[in-house]
């Protein structure tokens, strides 16, 4: 029986962050878009036809949802989230690694419960048959992006907090470090 190689393994969890960040990059991006045209496009339709477009606000709301989810787990990947610093930036490097690891586990276990919580309530939701008006897509259709995000979120911070334990540098997220994060806060 052949065994994996720590390489190999390694290359296999890059290879899939880099489809999950493509991914994820591409929501962001075409969300992004696609809210902007239908915003134009009711405006124009209000102001030229006197006539709003009838699904332009659900649309709107399953956008918001997908850019909200889709960039949690984008930005934990990247160590990208607003941080309060003052008392971490002026703490020794030994005690910053220290908070660090408590921060990424316990935000960790936070966002995971958060994301039970979410599967719970799609299961719950589920059932009821509840339609978008304008749109007639089931409601929890488009709360099934927030547990699967907050999944990949939740490992982005247990994946740094064990970089953090294992590493001697300090790490934001499992591929960033904050020396790193703070050269490119600087440019």
């Amino acid at each position: 029986m052949k065994t994996s190689s720590p390489n190999q393994i390694k290359s296999a969890y890059h290879y899939f962050i880099g489809i999950i960040n493509k991914v994820e990059g591409a929501i962001l991006v075409i969300s992004v878009l696609l809210m902007a045209f239908n915003n134009i496009f009711n405006v124009i339709g209000r102001v030229i036809f006197n006539n709003s477009l009838f699904f332009a606000e659900e649309v709107n709301s399953i956008l918001i949802i997908l850019i909200t989810f889709a960039g949690t787990s984008f930005a934990a990947r990247h160590g990208s989230h607003i941080r309060m610093t003052a008392i971490f930036d002026a703490l020794p490097k030994k005690y910053q690694k220290v908070l660090m690891i408590i921060i990424s586990f316990v935000t960790a276990i936070c966002i995971l419960v958060i994301g039970y919580f979410s599967i719970k309530y799609i299961l719950w939701i589920a059932p009821r048959g509840q339609l978008l008006p304008a749109l007639q897509i089931p409601v929890y259709t488009i709360y099934l992006w927030a547990p699967i995000s907050l999944f990949i979120t939740g490992m982005e911070y247990f994946l740094a907090g064990i970089k953090n334990l294992f590493n001697t540098e300090v790490f934001l997220a499992s591929e960033v470090t904050n020396q790193q994060h703070d050269t490119v806060a600087e440019l």
